[in-house]
Protein backbone atom coordinates (compact mmCIF):
# COMPACT_ATOMS: atom_id res chain seq x y z
CA UNK A 1 0.00 0.00 0.00
CA UNK A 2 1.17 3.73 -0.65
CA UNK A 3 1.16 6.73 1.92
CA UNK A 4 -0.25 9.28 1.17
CA UNK A 5 0.16 13.12 3.72
CA UNK A 6 -3.09 14.66 3.87
CA UNK A 7 -2.36 18.71 4.63
CA UNK A 8 -5.06 20.73 6.31
CA UNK A 9 -5.08 24.64 5.13
CA UNK A 10 -7.59 26.89 6.49
CA UNK A 11 -8.56 29.68 8.45
CA UNK A 12 -8.72 28.00 11.54
CA UNK A 13 -11.79 27.60 13.96
CA UNK A 14 -13.90 30.87 14.14
CA UNK A 15 -13.38 32.90 17.17
CA UNK A 16 -16.90 33.85 17.00
CA UNK A 17 -17.72 29.96 18.20
CA UNK A 18 -18.75 29.09 21.76
CA UNK A 19 -16.43 26.99 24.09
CA UNK A 20 -19.54 24.49 23.64
CA UNK A 21 -19.41 24.69 19.80
CA UNK A 22 -15.41 24.73 19.70
CA UNK A 23 -15.65 21.49 21.54
CA UNK A 24 -18.26 19.77 19.00
CA UNK A 25 -15.86 20.73 16.68
CA UNK A 26 -12.87 19.02 18.11
CA UNK A 27 -14.90 15.85 18.95
CA UNK A 28 -15.90 15.62 15.09
CA UNK A 29 -11.76 15.37 14.04
CA UNK A 30 -11.07 13.33 16.89
CA UNK A 31 -14.14 10.89 16.16
CA UNK A 32 -12.68 10.66 12.57
CA UNK A 33 -9.43 10.14 13.44
CA UNK A 34 -10.72 7.16 15.53
CA UNK A 35 -12.20 5.84 12.84
CA UNK A 36 -9.24 5.89 10.71
CA UNK A 37 -6.98 4.40 13.77
CA UNK A 38 -9.14 1.86 13.72
CA UNK A 39 -9.53 0.72 10.45
CA UNK A 40 -5.54 0.67 10.35
CA UNK A 41 -5.13 3.27 7.76
CA UNK A 42 -3.60 6.13 9.64
CA UNK A 43 0.05 6.46 10.75
CA UNK A 44 0.44 9.36 11.96
CA UNK A 45 -1.24 12.95 12.58
CA UNK A 46 -0.72 15.79 14.42
CA UNK A 47 -2.22 18.98 15.09
CA UNK A 48 0.10 21.94 14.50
CA UNK A 49 0.27 24.80 17.19
CA UNK A 50 -1.32 28.33 15.59
CA UNK A 51 0.51 31.65 14.83
CA UNK A 52 3.96 29.63 15.67
CA UNK A 53 6.54 28.51 12.85
CA UNK A 54 9.99 29.42 11.02
CA UNK A 55 10.28 30.74 7.58
CA UNK A 56 13.85 29.15 6.03
CA UNK A 57 15.30 30.40 2.07
CA UNK A 58 18.44 30.04 1.31
CA UNK A 59 20.16 33.81 -0.12
CA UNK A 60 23.17 34.28 -1.68
CA UNK A 61 24.15 31.01 -0.50
CA UNK A 62 23.07 31.51 3.29
CA UNK A 63 20.19 30.22 5.27
CA UNK A 64 17.97 33.27 6.55
CA UNK A 65 15.33 32.23 9.09
CA UNK A 66 11.96 34.87 9.40
CA UNK A 67 9.00 33.86 12.01
CA UNK A 68 6.11 32.07 10.25
CA UNK A 69 3.63 32.06 9.05
CA UNK A 70 3.39 35.05 8.43
CA UNK A 71 0.22 37.12 10.42
CA UNK A 72 -1.12 38.44 6.75
CA UNK A 73 -1.89 35.58 5.34
CA UNK A 74 -5.37 34.43 5.31
CA UNK A 75 -4.46 30.48 5.14
CA UNK A 76 -2.59 28.48 7.37
CA UNK A 77 -1.00 25.08 7.54
CA UNK A 78 -3.06 23.45 10.83
CA UNK A 79 -2.18 20.23 10.62
CA UNK A 80 -1.56 16.95 8.94
CA UNK A 81 -2.55 12.95 8.29
CA UNK A 82 -0.13 10.11 7.48
CA UNK A 83 -2.31 7.35 6.23
CA UNK A 84 -1.88 4.38 3.86
CA UNK A 85 -3.85 3.32 0.99
CA UNK A 86 -4.36 1.61 -2.46
CA UNK A 87 -4.91 4.55 -4.48
CA UNK A 88 -6.03 8.52 -4.28
CA UNK A 89 -9.38 7.06 -5.55
CA UNK A 90 -9.50 5.46 -1.84
CA UNK A 91 -8.14 7.77 -0.05
CA UNK A 92 -10.58 10.71 -1.51
CA UNK A 93 -13.36 7.97 -0.42
CA UNK A 94 -11.70 8.22 2.97
CA UNK A 95 -11.94 12.07 3.14
CA UNK A 96 -15.53 12.48 1.96
CA UNK A 97 -16.74 12.41 5.58
CA UNK A 98 -13.71 14.64 6.82
CA UNK A 99 -14.66 17.00 9.22
CA UNK A 100 -12.49 19.70 7.80
CA UNK A 101 -14.49 20.01 4.68
CA UNK A 102 -17.16 20.98 6.94
CA UNK A 103 -16.94 24.56 6.43
CA UNK A 104 -13.85 26.43 4.31
CA UNK A 105 -11.30 24.16 5.02
CA UNK A 106 -9.05 22.94 2.22
CA UNK A 107 -7.27 19.51 2.14
CA UNK A 108 -4.45 18.55 0.04
CA UNK A 109 -3.51 15.02 -0.68
CA UNK A 110 0.32 13.90 -1.66
CA UNK A 111 1.40 10.45 -2.60
CA UNK A 112 4.33 9.76 -0.65
CA UNK A 113 6.84 8.75 -3.23
CA UNK A 114 9.23 5.39 -1.85
CA UNK A 115 12.69 5.73 -2.03
CA UNK A 116 13.66 2.78 -0.52
CA UNK A 117 14.98 0.89 -3.09
CA UNK A 118 17.77 4.42 -3.23
CA UNK A 119 19.21 3.19 0.09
Amino acid sequence: MAKYLIIARGTGIPSTLSPQEVQKVIQKYMSWNANLRKDGRMLHSEKLRAGEGRVLRGQGGKMVVTDGPYAESKEVVGGFWLVEAKSYDEVLEMLSNHPHLDGPGILEVREIEDLSHLG
